[in-house]
């Protein structure tokens, strides 16, 4: 007789096996988990519930468990036996009266047709009928309609379970008639505690770093971590450490993060370009570059009692990379948005150029009247930017109001008398020499910013002719104006009974900001949002609006939806 060779066993994903099969099992969610033991012991399940949150946090372990424990024949203080028929034939998934339904993939009314006629049958195998939908947000808005009655009233021995992670988009009527639990984020310290359960069962071992390091990355998901491990764990058998873990899930060192944070503040563009290179020579992925990068200018916001950097100088690093978006494609993609937030404003020309213009030809005039303040540049006329700054910023508060300067600096052969009755307040003969000197380097030194809010409504005719040779995004930028501009991002007003051509923009902001830049002849970032009628002035009259709704729902169909039903 000959020995037959031994089939290997499917391998099982770690999430699958370590799916909670009761309440008591449930990692976190103590105050839904209670509510629900309660509802068990009195008999007060409702017959409709909604389970809500993001996604790997337990909401479709949950409704089976409560499947399980309505069902149970042996129940153990509000908590399911897991050891009874009914109980094993729906752990197995063999229980024909527990209905699980990918509402993603079954949301027309078809298939919440075919549900609605099996309703009425009643249960084999369980004494109540259960209907669990996962994804329920995305079932049609006539799917729902027809669903509405069953829901409201259904047979006794049947119960409906949703499960969302977009409670928002469910129509009012629906939810209305649920019951809703909120599933919130597991905590690191929650997910890490069932990683070493997870870990000393299998018999691996793993470092305390690592395994905070896959928790943390897990963002609050119990099932992203536990995939994360099992990937980790089929990589090898030797014991998983943070290099490893960094190494296997594509992850930037923390010396690079660091190095990259120290280029964000101090704008050091080179410094963090070449960063960038050495991530993509090894072969890191950019998206997760940015989103480490995130989170260590958030740590050194909240703890900045704690980081060698001032918060304000935190907080601005964050709003240049705030305005980023990550899936942006064409020319450059999220590259060439990261090496533009190494700039200042997003003004990589002027921070760089503004140390090489000599200013000490224009500064010589007057030496002889103000030694104090103009003998340094010429001491130095090759001082550092970060010298000749300061020096600009300590003569701001003593210049006159900005149109006497401009005058003074028009006609610099007048004598010093002449200029004197035009300031607004008296002042020594010496101090109008100093104005237009002043003033004649920061002109030729610091270039006035082209982003800012004057100059993009001077020229925002031009833009709205640029962009509306695009027919798609002709409405868009008809009915907006623009509210202000930011460290490099220009926000856009849309009326508010106007919201949906918003959301509609926010998804063609590539267009937008490609025109605006090239007008404003910087990169700029766009962002939408809705408004006050007051702050958007000059909107087009009734025809014309009535004009652009319907040629935005011409040219969107389905996007554009009804304005009533966004704002």
């Amino acid at each position: 007789m000959t020995d037959q060779p031994i089939q290997p066993q499917a391998h099982q994903a770690i999430y699958r096996r370590w799916r909670a099969q009761t309440f008591a099992q449930v990692v976190g969610q103590e105050a839904v988990v209670e509510t629900l033991r309660n509802a068990v012991r009195t008999n007060r399940v409702a017959h409709a519930i909604l389970f809500v949150g993001p996604r790997g946090t337990g909401k479709t372990s949950l409704a089976r468990i409560l499947a399980k424990a309505i069902n149970c024949t042996n129940l153990q203080d509000g908590d399911p036996c897991d050891a009874c028929p009914s109980c094993t034939s729906i752990r197995e998934g063999r229980a024909m009266d527990l209905v699980e339904i990918d509402a993603a993939s079954n949301r027309g009314i078809d298939a919440i047709r075919d549900l609605r006629e099996r309703i009425n049958y009643a249960p084999t195998d369980l004494r109540r009928k259960v209907y669990i939908l996962d994804e329920a947000h995305q079932i049609t808005k006539d799917a729902w309609n027809a669903l509405l009655k069953s829901l409201e009233e259904p047979p006794d021995f049947v119960v409906f379970m949703f499960a969302s992670t977009h409670p928002q988009e469910f129509p009012p009527a629906i939810m209305s008639r649920l019951q809703r639990f909120d599933v919130r984020r597991l905590t690191t310290s929650e997910i890490e505690g069932k990683l070493k359960r997870i870990l000393d069962a299998d018999g691996r071992k793993a470092t305390p770093d690592a395994v905070h390091l896959i928790a943390r990355l897990a963002a609050g998901g119990m099932r992203d971590a536990e995939s994360m491990l099992d990937q980790l764990l089929s990589s090898s058998t030797n014991e998983l450490d943070e290099g490893r873990v960094r190494d296997l899930l594509g992850l930037a060192d923390a010396e690079t993060i660091t190095g990259f944070v120290n280029a964000l503040v101090a704008s050091d563009a080179l410094a963090g370009i070449r960063l960038i290179d050495a991530l993509e020579e090894r072969g890191r992925d950019l998206r997760g570059f940015l989103d480490q990068v995130i989170e260590a200018l958030r740590a050194g916001i909240v703890g900045a009692a704690a980081t060698e950097h001032p918060v304000a100088a935190l907080a601005a690093a964050a709003r240049r990379l705030a305005a980023i978006d990550p899936s942006r494609a064409g020319v450059g993609g999220l590259r060439l948005q990261l090496e533009l937030a190494l700039f200042p404003d997003g003004l990589p020309a002027g921070s760089l150029a503004t140390p090489a213009v000599t200013p000490s030809p224009i500064a010589a005039q007057p030496v002889a009247a103000q030694p104090g303040v103009a003998q340094p540049a010429a001491a130095q006329p090759a001082a550092a930017p970060a010298a000749a700054a300061p020096d600009r910023q300590a003569l701001a508060p003593e210049l006159p109001p900005a149109k006497p300067t401009k005058a003074k600096a028009s006609k610099p052969a007048e004598t010093p008398a002449t200029p004197a009755p035009e300031a607004s307040t008296p002042a020594a003969p010496e101090a109008p020499a100093e104005a237009p000197a002043a003033a004649m380097t920061g002109n030729v030194a610091t270039p006035a910013p082209t982003g800012d809010l004057a100059v993009l409504r001077d020229r925002w005719p031009e833009i709205v002719a640029r962009i509306s040779a695009h027919p798609p995004t002709k409405p868009l930028i008809v009915v907006c104006r623009p509210i202000s501009v930011e460290d490099g991002v220009v926000t856009l007003g849309f009326p508010e009974d106007k919201s949906f051509l918003r959301a509609v923009a926010e998804r063609r902001r590539g267009v937008l900001e490609e025109n605006i830049s090239a007008v404003l002849g910087r990169s700029v970032a766009v962002r939408c949002v809705a408004t006050n009628i007051d702050v958007v002035p000059d909107l087009p009259s009734d025809e014309e609006a009535a004009w652009i709704l319907a040629e935005a729902r011409r040219i969107f169909g389905e996007e554009g939806a009804d304005p009533a039903e966004v704002g």
